[in-house]
């Protein structure tokens, strides 16, 4: 976990703190691919590796409500998932999709999706698989597609026009 005021006070604080830890992990790649310092972090085809892994990243901190999929549940530290990729294959995680059968969950990803719906804490589903994922490592309060965080960028790190440009 992020120590107290580790970066959690707002996702843009947040994302200021996971640039600097995922950069800093990424700078001691044994594999030396270095990846938060490729120069499209931002756009498809980028994926946090290490170690020649590809890895699914998700952020969680006491700035989100408990209505958000990034609620702490009062944990008061904010904290980063690293999971392997692979790991979604192993447990015969069927493909990235778009579409979710909500009212009758056919696959684990459909029953995932519901039951973060149904707990109040429904997220944000890209239109097509083909996304940017370095925008769903940080959310915006409001999740609702509207807005991305740009936690890897300087300046302004909140563009509402960003999550419609991909």
């Amino acid at each position: 976990g992020v120590p107290r005021g580790g970066g959690g006070g707002s996702p843009e604080e947040l994302g200021e703190r996971m640039w600097r830890y995922l950069t800093a992990l990424s700078d001691e790649d044994p594999a030396g691919e270095r990846a938060m310092r490729a120069t499209y972090v931002g756009r498809r085809g980028w994926r946090f590796r290490f170690a020649g892994a590809d890895f699914f990243v998700a952020t969680f901190a006491p700035c989100y409500p408990a209505s958000s999929s990034r609620y702490g549940f009062g944990t008061g530290r904010a904290f980063l998932l690293l999971q392997p990729e692979v790991s979604f294959a192993r447990h015969d995680l069927p493909p990235d999709t778009p579409h979710t059968n909500w009212d009758d969950p056919q696959t684990v990803r459909d029953r995932t999706r519901v039951a973060f719906r149904d707990a109040g804490r429904g997220y944000h589903i890209p239109e097509t698989t083909r996304y940017p994922p370095a925008e769903h490592i940080v959310k915006p309060l409001d999740d609702d597609g509207s807005s991305v965080v740009k936690w890897w960028q300087e300046g302004d790190p909140v563009d509402a026009s960003a999550a419609h440009a991909a």
